[in-house]
This record gives C-alpha cells, structure tokens and sequence, in this order.
C-alpha cells in the first residue's frame, strides 16, 4: 500500500506483511518477485484493472496466472465470531422494521422511507448501509432494484423495501412488502405465490445440494403458477463482509452448498404496469436444513 494506509493497515491486518510502495505498483511487486526468485505470480481476474494488468505485465518478466474466486471461496462458509456479527447485523433489520411499520403514515415518500430507516439503523449502532435502499411503491415495484424515488404512498398500493446495513464490517440483507389498505387482488395472488415458493425453498435447501437446485426448489413453484417469465433473477446470494458474495443460488451454478454458508433466500415476482412482490431473508445453512437469520414477519402486512 501507499504511505495513507500504513496506520489503517496494522490495525486490520496485524497478521500480514506490510509492504509500501512510493513509485509504480508494477516496479514494487516485480521487486519483490525478484528478491523472492518467484517466476509465476497468480492474479485475481475478476478484481484486477486492465490498466493495473498492463503495468505487472511489463514490469514483471515471469508468468502472470490467472485465477478466480481465491478469497471468496474461503469467505463462504463463516466462523463462529462472523456468525455473531451477522446475527447482530441481521437483528438490526428485524428492529427497523417494526419500527418503519409504527412510524409509517399517509402521504409519506420513498425517499422519506429510505432515509427514516437509515436513520434508526445508525442510532442503534449500525455502521452504514450496505447499497442504496430500495423503496419500491405500486407499478414501481415491477422494477427488482427500484430505488427509493420521491414518489408518494397512494392507497392500495404494495410496497417492497429491501435493505442492510453493516455491523462490525459484516453486512445484512432482507426484503419485506406491506399494502397502504386493501391491494389489488391480483397482487395478493402473487404475493401468497412468492410466500409459498419461499418456504418450499426454505424447507428443502441444505448442505450438499447445488445452487442450481436450491433455485429450481422455488422456481418450479413459481413456474407451476404460469409466473416463471416474471421471476428473472436467482434465487439468492451468499452474505457476509460484502452483501453479495458466495454461494450464489442461481440456475446457471452447480456449486455444492456447503455447511455454515450464510445465503438469502429471495424470490420475486414483478409484473410491468403492475407491480411486485420479493420476500427475502437470510439463512445458515447446515447439513440437514437451514436456520433462518432473520425474522420479521412475512403475512401480508396490510395498513
């Protein structure tokens, strides 16, 4: 690193060799190699710059390899002192939404939700959110990463929020819906359709399977419905010192889940001109099921 964080860096690192470098990366790392007589250096190829690439291929004279997923793998399954944090980090989120659920009333905005949990989560302790909030109200909830808008709250409208935060460098993640009044009957259908294709996941999800089929556990669901063309994305991600990272519960990954994995668990409906519906927490997984972290309730909440 450079000399700004030198001081940052034994105190997050005390366990790793410090190196600092005052002209080009490239020049320092081929240094090192050169002093260490290493001729093969491994790269991270989903992290690494174009431009960073171009400067180690220059100055470094032996084999640049390529490697994915290093780090994240190791990350993936949680010891017990990160499992404290993301329990406390997932506590949080249980805590702000009963407390959005008392404080929410008629004529208020996205936005204002947005910044009211945000808010809350900081005076209990919370570090920052995680991404930037997704308030999402009537035909906007259609839109899976719908932001927080200046839009106002009308009756009969279902609105999804999907938030987190970090605690202690470990971060949370959960999705939940409520109606201002009586919501459109089609909406309702959808949201007892997404409860039901959650659960089934939730019930058959453990240690051994792949990713692969813990989505089609919820997709099949859903597609047995006639909704399969409206859930798009899959079916949750890992969760821990990022809000995304492994395992990802996808249709396109055969990754084996493994024991003390933390994931989400999110499926989601979203109907143009109409709306949607994502109901989402957070699970250990273990070898014979998994153990939910968060716990708000999920009925449809009707205000």
């Amino acid at each position: 690193m450079d000399s700004r964080y030198l001081e940052q860096a034994e105190e997050q690192s005390p366990h790793l060799e410090k190196v600092k470098f005052q002209g080009e990366f490239g020049e320092t790392v081929a240094q090192i190699t050169d002093q260490q007589g290493w001729t093969r250096l491994g790269i991270e190829e989903e992290h690494l710059s174009y431009a960073r690439f171009r400067d180690l291929h220059e100055k470094f004279e032996g084999e640049l390899s390529p490697r994915k997923k290093l780090v994240e793998r190791l990350r993936a399954v949680k010891e017990p002192e990160e499992m404290e944090c993301l329990r406390k980090s997932a506590s949080l989120l249980d805590q702000a939404f009963q407390h959005l659920l008392s404080w929410l009333k008629p004529g208020v905005s996205e936005k204002e939700i947005s910044l009211e949990l945000e808010y809350y989560l900081r005076k209990q302790g919370a570090q920052g959110p995680t991404f930037r909030y997704i308030v999402a109200s009537g035909e906007r909830g259609a839109m899976p990463h719908g932001v927080a808008s200046s839009k106002k709250l009308q009756s009969g409208e279902v609105v999804t929020i999907d938030f987190g935060v970090y605690y202690r460098g470990y971060a949370s993640d959960m999705t939940r819906n409520f109606s201002l009044g009586e919501p459109d009957a089609r909406l309702r259908e959808v949201y007892h359709l997404v409860h039901r294709a959650q659960q089934a996941a939730l019930e058959g999800i453990k240690a051994g399977i792949t990713c692969r089929e813990a989505d089609a556990l919820a997709r099949r669901v859903i597609e047995e419905a006639g909704y399969g063309e409206y859930f798009g994305h899959g079916l949750g991600h890992g969760v821990g010192l990022e809000p995304h990272e492994l395992p990802t519960l996808s249709f396109r990954s055969e990754e084996q889940l493994e024991p003390g994995a933390v994931a989400t668990v999110e499926p989601g409906i979203y109907i143009p001109s109409l709306g949607g519906v994502r109901i989402e927490d957070m699970v250990l997984i273990k070898e014979d099921g998994v153990e939910l972290i968060t716990h708000s309730p999920k009925d449809l909440i009707i205000l």
